[in-house]
């Protein structure tokens, strides 16, 4: 099973075996989505995120999201941690970093960190890496 984002913010739902349809579309975000990916300790949960400020956190077997946090910015990128179920983190095109843990907060990032200095730069990958204290951003 694989999911797909469009420019128009639908997610489907796809099986190489179904190639002719989509088993389920997600209205997931008024805006182009710019990331998907699956939870690796929780099979069903994935995360998306969107031009229209959003990520969002899905049950692939729901319609409407679990979770929705409006990060102010378009949101380029988002990643779940490789070392915990329920730490993420996401980059937004102002240059900031946000960091969650819905164990600790399910409402508010943990941290939001402001990684480029200058309007000019912009951060549009980020990267949460096992053993290293730290997320590294990239262009």
């Amino acid at each position: 099973m694989f999911l797909i984002g469009t420019e128009e913010g639908r997610i489907h739902k796809c099986l190489l075996t179904y190639s002719s349809q989509f088993l389920e579309t997600y209205d997931a975000h008024h805006m182009a989505v710019y990331r998907i990916q699956w939870n690796p300790y929780h099979p069903k949960i994935f995360i998306s995120c969107s031009a229209d400020w959003s990520i969002k956190i899905w049950d692939h077997m729901l319609k409407e999201p679990l979770f929705t946090f409006d990060l102010r910015s378009t949101v380029g990128d988002v990643e779940w941690a490789p070392y915990s179920s329920t730490v993420f983190a996401a980059v937004t095109t102002d240059g900031k970093a946000h960091v969650y843990d819905l164990n600790v907060n399910k409402y508010a990032a943990l941290c939001s960190q402001a990684i480029v200095q200058k309007k000019e730069n912009k951060v549009d990958t980020y990267k949460l890496q096992q053993g290293v204290p730290y997320p590294s951003g990239g262009r």
